[in-house]
């Protein structure tokens, strides 16, 4: 409310009222940024296109196998996709590598700093609410590495499918990632541990700070093709019945880019797979 108003308004009160609008106003003042942010208004199809280029929010950090910089440049199968989908739409690309996390990837998007967001995004239900989502581009099994002594120590005489189907150890998960929200709801007497990052859960294993970390049957699998020995210490556990559908954020105000997004995934279905995926540079750059 602007001060004429507020002055408009405090001449007509009583002290009691204008003591509770002030009160009022204060509190407004004082909201997170975070919600004015994502109030922002975005850009729909048509101001997309006039504007002559698709913004492109990814992760700041490095995803084997699915963006990497490589001297300077972003690279990656995502950055390939991501350019076809522009070069389809007769648009220049930017990518905006700001967001630190995951889940600010989404909030690139919510914001409308970016148009769409592709980092390896998980579907959940919290995101769902605040941005749509593509068709996946490729579907993985939720997996879990786990320290076979942990699991033999919590057995009671139980088979260890039985010990880690209700799993009541720590679980080391990435912070801000959608393997938060699965880990709550897949193991909720397990005891979650956050990490910054990939390699610091797989350091709290190694260092037997968890018992387990818990994210996708790839990453899992990178985890141990790029360190085999571990396979006599560690098991793998691969869920039948959890999905992780990866795909991309696209803003709300989208639909139109979100159809083209989808017909552009049904054409390039081959592009993401877990053997080309396997079959690339897992190490950490």
């Amino acid at each position: 409310m602007t001060a004429s108003w507020v002055k408009l308004v405090t001449n007509v009160m009583s002290n009691h009222w204008r003591r509770l609008f002030v009160a009022l106003a204060l509190v407004a003042a004082a909201l997170p940024a975070k919600a004015a942010e994502e109030r922002a208004p975005a850009r729909d199809l048509e101001a997309i296109i006039h504007g002559g280029v698709l913004r492109v929010a990814v992760t700041h950090f490095d995803l084997p196998a699915f963006h990497w910089h490589e001297n300077g440049t972003l690279k990656g199968p995502e950055v390939e996709f991501a350019s076809q989908i522009a070069n389809a739409l007769g648009l220049k690309i930017e990518f905006v590598e700001d967001p630190t996390s995951f889940n600010g990837v989404i909030d690139a998007v919510v914001a409308g700093t970016a148009d769409i967001g592709i980092s390896k995004l998980s579907q959940t239900y919290s995101r769902l609410t605040r941005v749509l989502f593509s068709t996946p581009y490729i579907t993985l099994r939720h997996g879990l590495l786990f320290e076979r002594r942990a699991v033999s120590l919590n057995s009671n005489g139980r088979p260890p499918e039985d010990v880690i189907r209700i799993f009541q150890g720590r679980i080391g998960v990435i912070q801000r990632s959608a393997y938060v929200d699965f880990g709550k709801r897949k193991f909720p007497g397990a005891t979650l541990v956050e990490a910054a990052d990939w390699n610091a859960a797989t350091a709290d294993l190694l260092a037997h700070r968890v018992d387990a970390i818990y994210r996708d049957e790839f990453e899992i699998r990178r985890v141990l093709k790029n360190h085999p020995a571990l396979n006599v210490e560690f098991g793998v556990a691969v869920a039948t019945d959890q999905n992780d559908f990866l795909s991309i954020a696209i803003c709300k105000m989208c639909p139109m880019l979100q159809a083209i997004v989808n017909y552009h995934i049904s054409q390039a279905q081959d592009m993401f797979t877990m053997q080309s995926l396997l079959a690339s540079d897992l190490r950490d750059r």
